[in-house]
């Protein structure tokens, strides 16, 4: 689908009311269900088992469930990295030894304290991201507010979207800032090799 430049930021807002109102009407068990399936292909993944340090988003009742793969990280040993986010779109990945050092911050988001250290990105080994649509070929759609567009140049590892079955698109609208996963996973399995 070819759309001109000057519609794509107008497309882009059309297209997070679809997903957004996908992702209202599944409920927070379905995203819950969403997220234990994905994080059963992800750590039976080749990349997961190899991955020393993990970032993963902190999912909301509205996104894929993160919790099991934030545990399963902290059990294996893993260092886990979860995001703080700043002022103007910055970002950061901070480890954390427990869930519980995490609590309700900008958005409503659960974050970790503004005093515990950050890891730099190019230590990463792997990176989960959310989105609110994905191409199969790792092209998303975020929430709009360009974190993760900031934040993954910094990384040279992997990035995994994780983005349900319903809200895979052939085709998405890209500006020249917008960044490319590595992969995506499903509920269903991930859509390429890993």
């Amino acid at each position: 689908m070819t759309i001109h430049p000057s519609a794509v930021p107008e497309h882009k807002a059309a297209l997070r009311a679809q997903a957004r109102a996908f992702l209202a009407a599944a409920g927070p068990e379905q995203t819950a269900a969403w997220g234990r399936a994905m994080a059963e292909h992800l750590t039976r993944a080749d990349l997961w088992r190899r991955s020393r340090s993990v970032f993963c988003f902190v999912s909301t009742p509205r996104e894929p469930g993160t919790r099991p793969l934030l545990e399963r990280a902290l059990a294996e040993g893993k260092t886990l990295c979860v995001p703080r986010t700043g002022p103007e779109g910055f970002m950061e990945a901070v480890p954390v030894d427990s869930l519980e050092q995490l609590a309700p911050a900008r958005f409503g988001l659960l974050e970790p304290a503004p005093d515990l250290p950050a890891l730099a990105p190019e230590q990463l080994e792997l990176v989960v991201a959310p989105c609110l649509m994905a191409a199969p070929g790792g092209l998303r759609l975020g929430q709009g507010g360009g974190y993760y567009d900031r934040f993954l140049p910094r990384c040279r590892c992997p990035v995994v979207l994780l983005c349900p079955t319903g809200l895979v698109q052939s085709d998405l609208p890209a500006e020249a800032h917008d960044r490319r996963a590595d992969l995506v996973l499903t509920e269903e399995g991930f859509l390429s090799g890993t």
